[in-house]
């Protein structure tokens, strides 16, 4: 019993000292509850004039600008109507633009077939090649690779001109030189030389296979004929005493000497070796210029291409350049010039390093080629 009312004691103590400890931190809190209050409900005061002034400012800042992007879109949706409009005009012109072309290829195209009705050749592409010979003839090798080149896509309803210009040369060179321009004509492709300065004698050897000889009027044309001309320093060697020895296999294997002492056998021999490649050079002029009278026009001589007209040379007086320009108006595709260039000289340090280069292969290649013969395992190197 005793207990339960120390129990009691002790609570009600506890009661009264958190009652006078809590207390005042209520009625504190209270207090600054309502001065918060107070605060919250104090007068403001507000300058509606601003408010209005800045209200107007703005919404006649917003008005300008909205006035101001309607007159750029308006602006833009003009400029962007100009564009279409310009743009359906462009392309309305580029429309009729491309019917005028059109129409005007169709009246080309019939213009041509009506010259071709009439027998003019209309090609349907022209290949131009220009040939400036030396005596030596050794332009051959550009030449075949230019004919090389139009053979692999030229057909016989093209046209071929080479532009020539040669004074003749060697006998073998200008003859592989025509033959060249032979193997346009057998595969019947149209070929035309024109001659601006001169085709004589290899020159000539050449043109004279053309389906048409074009000449400049000034031109020289002609010198059907064979030269050929030998020194001869047996007396300067006697002179000094010295003596020249010359063995030969074959009665004429040497018909005239430079060195040694010329016979009138031999020199007969060569003449007549002359003889035999000028009636050659007669009978192929006399192929592809049958009309010609080959004895009068076969002395040697050469003429000017008016004159050379008359005697049947040449078919036509006019310069290269006009002939071509006019050509390249009756022919019905391309006109194309067909060059051949070759690769520009090396350094001589270049050189000397592909020389160098070069001798190191050799050696190399050398050593291996030993080494397979010596292990019986050699090789053919193709």
């Amino acid at each position: 019993m005793d207990v339960i009312i120390d129990l009691l004691v002790f609570f009600i103590k506890t009661v009264i000292v958190v009652g006078v400890i809590v207390s005042p931190l209520i009625l504190i809190s209270l207090g600054f509850k309502q001065k918060s209050q107070e605060t919250k409900t104090q007068v403001e005061l507000v300058d509606l004039k601003e408010q209005l002034v800045s209200r107007k400012e703005r919404l006649q800042k917003q008005l300008k600008e909205a006035k101001l992007q309607t007159k750029i879109d308006a602006q833009k949706e003009e400029q962007n109507k100009k564009k279409i409009s310009a743009l359906f005009k462009l392309k309305k012109e580029d429309k009729e633009s491309k019917k005028d072309l059109e129409q005007e290829h169709k009246e080309y195209i019939a213009t041509l077939e009506k010259k071709q009705s009439e027998g003019v050749f209309c090609p349907e592409n022209l290949f131009v090649i220009n040939f400036k010979g030396s005596t030596k003839g050794s332009e051959v090798k550009k030449l075949r690779a230019q004919i090389d080149a139009i053979l692999d896509v030229a057909t016989d309803k093209d046209e071929v001109v080479v532009n020539l210009s040669s004074p003749g040369g060697l006998v073998n060179s200008y003859g592989l030189c025509a033959s060249q321009l032979i193997r346009l004509k057998d595969r019947g492709i149209r070929l035309v030389c024109t001659v601006d300065s001169v085709a004589a004698s290899g020159g000539y050897l050449m043109a004279c296979v053309a389906d048409k000889i074009v000449a400049a009027p000034f031109a020289y044309i002609g010198s059907i004929g064979v030269i050929a001309s030998v020194p001869n320093f047996r007396r300067l060697l006697e002179k000094h005493d010295i003596d020249y020895e010359q063995v030969t296999s074959g009665k004429y294997k040497r018909t005239l000497s430079v060195f040694g002492q010329n016979t009138q056998e031999g020199r007969r021999k060569f003449k007549e070796e002359l003889a035999a490649i000028h009636e050659r050079f007669k009978e192929q002029v006399l192929k592809y210029r049958p009309n010609i009278d080959i004895e009068k026009i076969a002395t040697g001589e050469h003429w000017l291409a008016v004159d050379a007209k008359e005697l049947g040379l040449v078919d036509e007086i006019k310069t290269s350049d006009e002939y071509i320009a006019s050509r390249a108006f009756e022919t019905f595709n391309c006109v194309m010039k067909v060059e051949y260039k070759q690769k520009k000289d090396q350094s001589l340090l270049l050189k000397f390093k592909n020389l160098v280069t070069l001798k190191a292969f050799a050696k190399n290649l050398k050593k291996d080629l030993i080494e397979q013969a010596e292990s019986q395992d050699f090789m053919h190197i193709k």
